[in-house]
């Protein structure tokens, strides 16, 4: 998890992702890390289709998935999500093409969409609700197998009636979703996070610290926040990007040997591997903000893109390691967590308390119980007499 301090080192002194942030952290109290992420995959869905680079063998372009994590409501990951939308909305009226995608209910509407517009950001206010469909509906698993190779600017087609084909070839999907943590745990596996489709997102998890009884919103400055915007969306080329300057791959260098060097829990280590995209990915943004690629001339990531790209990457592998203490890695391991939440070190708990917190059923919860008992976790008596009530009481 990330504090707020935190999060407000992570952005520029100067700039339209500055400005920004300022303005959003302003109109509601949800955790600035949030704002930061959202303007980021904001400026991803103006980038060109050219706007870009080359690591490892592979082109990195401009979109971003960008993944608020909190409690549900506490947080308030919508307003954060909302704010933005505003923002990119009085773009699109001046544009005359909308960068906000609807959410597709198929493979084939997704491709449809992209065919039409090329550059869209989707908004999910609860994706926990998208990762439960996946579960249950195989289109929704079709979708995210599509949305984990339109992270990577992959060409997606489909056939139409008369075996026609449509294609695009330069997709550039951005995504913001908000999702609390009960819906993570419950319907993210292991494979999730290590198989591709959670490594890829940008994650901020972090909590609200401010508190505001009345947020006065003042959308005024919304017209001058998106002015730079839409100048960038109205690009359709981007200036090449050659890649590290000398000075930013020292950096880089130093910085990726001690990123390869850090403990990571088993469960997250799919997202560690994709780190260093998100420092490369967020690195170029930063450049879209501060304006080089928009000189016409073919320009280098400096350290001044660089520092800024690699601490918003830092933030998101805080936030994945400290989810990972949430994260179960299946239904046994999610049910004993909820157990010892529920009986604190030094505490006790009733079987019936138990059952009525819980809201297992008898016989899950009894076989989770033993397990904690047999490991010396939880200790028990029976109380009252042989009729009475069974205790477990946690041990110190």
């Amino acid at each position: 998890m990330i504090t707020e301090l935190e999060a407000r080192n992570a952005i520029p002194p100067q700039g339209w992702i500055h400005d920004y942030c300022n303005f959003a952290e302003r109109q509601t109290t949800a955790p600035i890390g949030y704002h930061l992420a959202c303007a980021l995959a904001v400026l991803g869905a103006t980038t060109p289709q050219e706007f870009g680079t080359t690591y490892g063998g592979s082109d990195v372009r401009g979109n971003l998935y960008a993944l608020l994590v909190g409690r549900s409501g506490d947080e308030q990951k919508t307003s954060a999500l909302n704010i933005s939308k505003k923002v990119l909305h009085a773009v699109t009226e001046q544009l005359g093409k909308s960068l906000i995608g609807k959410h597709p209910g198929s493979t084939e509407g997704l491709v449809d969409m992209l065919v039409d517009n090329p550059r869209q950001i989707l908004y999910y206010s609860e994706f926990g609700s998208f990762l439960a469909k996946s579960q249950k509906a195989s289109y929704f698993e079709a979708l995210k197998g599509y949305y984990t190779d339109l992270w990577d600017c992959q060409p997606q087609d489909r056939v139409k009636a008369g075996n026609n084909i449509i294609t695009v070839k330069h997709p550039r999907l951005s995504i913001v979703a908000g999702c609390s943590l009960g819906y993570l745990e419950q319907h993210t596996d292991p494979h999730d996070w290590s198989g591709g489709f959670m490594g890829r997102w940008a994650v901020i998890f972090s909590k609200r610290e401010r508190t505001v009884s009345y947020p006065k919103n003042d959308w005024s400055p919304i017209p001058s926040l998106a002015a730079p915007l839409l100048l960038r969306a109205q690009q359709t080329e981007a200036a090449p990007c050659l890649g590290l300057s000398h000075d930013a791959y020292l950096i880089w260098d130093q910085w990726f040997h001690n990123l390869e060097a850090r403990p990571i829990p088993e469960l997250i280590t799919g997202a560690k591997t994709r780190v260093p995209t998100i420092a490369l990915k967020t690195a170029m943004l930063y450049a879209w903000d501060f304006g080089d690629p928009l000189q016409g001339q073919p320009w280098y990531i400096q350290p001044h893109h660089l520092y800024w790209g690699i601490y918003f990457a830092e933030l998101h592998l805080k936030s994945v390691v400290g989810l990972a203490a949430f994260l179960a890695e299946h239904n046994d391991a999610r049910a004993r967590r909820t157990i010892l939440e529920l009986v604190p070190p030094g505490g006790a708990k009733t079987l019936s308390q138990l059952l009525r917190s819980s809201k297992m059923k008898k016989r899950g919860l009894m076989e989770i119980l033993d397990g904690l008992t047999t490991d010396g976790t939880l200790r028990v008596h029976v109380v009252s007499g042989g009729a009475g009530e069974t205790l477990y009481e946690r041990v110190l």
